[in-house]
């Protein structure tokens, strides 16, 4: 089996010549130096997702396996039962609740930098807007944005290079949210409430997901602290990089062309055709990882049963057996196959509706406050093998 290194400078560099390398050469290669496997091409991906039999979430989508078979960490049938205690909150309906607060929130944003005439976007603009929504969200702390970015920073740089540390960051977001649990817990004593349930949800409670996790009954009982921390890590950290990512991608794609930007900033029902394509053609998270149950075979390789596989979402988007002029933007596409960005099947990303709507919001106030945005020099990136997340985007508007 061949031998990559997803981490080296040269891939982290040009990573979509590595991403359409894997794909090209063989579906599966050996990643010696943390013993996993990398998978690539659109049907091998999409099989590493949905086939749950072989490729297991039960220990969990990073490098280190932890927090065995519950909460998000779990396959179908069980998972569909736990997933259900979200997915109407978090639902294309239901998120429409936050739209006043994005907006409010990009708005104020703008009016803090907009006299400066130039700066970078990422810290000013594309980092504070998803993690002040993700808290309204979750119903966390909104003076925290500071700590927030610092925790998710810290998780995503060190998902692959350092498991040791980031297990370490998952404990002190995990002594916060505990303390998050035992305020509504006080809340809920203090009204003479033993038994929440989800009709306390915006008349006790606060109305977040926090309390909707924590007042709605999961197969005859409420979920324990160990399954609340797993499930808010996961609509946190998503919530918070890999959704300002997407905002800035969609920008450093329409402001790559000025007719692109000009017709977008025209035709303003676009928007969503221009994020749809930069999902595709450059996903924020290009892979998340899997357990093998048993001896897979892949192409003319073999993944050992208890192997780590982390599938190559960037190669699957970009495979030109589904996407017609793979490697080119368009947004007048009409392939039949659907983008991998946010997943597929039982696990499809349940972050998906918020992260649209925020970058909908965000292009929509930055073209109608800013239209005379212009990139002023390269982006910078995170340097990890499987996320794509903008570290600074140069820019001018005046």
């Amino acid at each position: 089996m061949r031998h990559v290194d997803p981490e080296s400078d040269s891939a982290l560099r040009h990573h979509e010549d590595f991403h359409k390398r894997l794909r090209e050469e063989g579906q599966v290669a050996h990643v010696e130096q943390q013993d996993y496997y990398l998978v690539g091409g659109y049907e091998a991906v999409k099989d590493v997702m949905v086939d749950h039999d072989r490729f297991t979430k039960s220990y969990g989508n990073q490098l280190a396996p932890m927090e065995p078979r519950y909460a998000l960490n779990q396959d179908p049938p069980h998972f569909s039962a736990f997933r259900s205690l979200y997915t109407r909150y978090m639902s294309p309906v239901g998120v429409k609740r936050w739209t006043n607060d994005c907006q409010e929130i990009a708005d104020r944003l703008i009016d803090g930098f907009e006299d400066l005439g130039s700066g970078d976007l990422q810290p000013l603009f594309a980092k504070p807007l998803p993690a002040e929504v993700t808290a309204i969200a979750l119903g966390l702390p909104r003076g925290q944005v500071e700590r927030y970015r610092t925790w998710t920073d810290a998780f995503l740089s060190n998902m692959i290079a350092d498991p040791a540390k980031q297990a370490r960051i998952i404990g002190e977001l995990y002594n916060f949210f505990d303390e998050q649990f035992e305020t509504r817990r006080r809340v809920l004593a203090a009204a003479g409430i033993d038994v929440p349930k989800p009709e306390h949800v915006g008349t006790v409670l606060s109305d977040d997901l926090i309390s909707v996790l924590m007042a709605t009954p999961y197969q005859g009982r409420y979920l324990t602290n160990d399954e609340l921390r797993r499930t808010v890590r996961g609509f946190f950290i998503g919530g918070v990089d890999t959704t300002g990512a997407l905002i800035l991608n969609v920008l450093a794609r329409l402001l790559e062309v000025q007719d692109r930007w000009e017709q977008v900033r025209a035709d303003q029902s676009l928007i969503e055709k221009a994020i749809d394509e930069t999902l595709r053609i450059d996903p924020p998270t290009i892979g998340m990882f899997r357990g093998t149950t048993c001896p897979v075979v892949m192409g003319s390789e073999t993944i050992p049963e208890g192997s780590r596989v982390l599938y190559s979402i960037l190669s699957a988007n970009r495979d030109p057996a589904h996407f017609a002029d793979p490697d080119t933007f368009r947004m007048d596409r009409k392939d039949r196959s659907p983008a991998l960005s946010f997943g597929s099947g039982a696990h499809f990303c349940p972050g998906a509706w918020t992260a649209r709507l925020e970058a909908k919001v965000a292009l929509q106030r930055l073209m109608n406050r800013l239209p005379r945005l212009r990139r002023t020099g390269e982006l910078k990136y995170f340097k990890t093998s499987n996320f794509r997340i903008v570290s600074s985007f140069p820019a001018a508007w005046n």
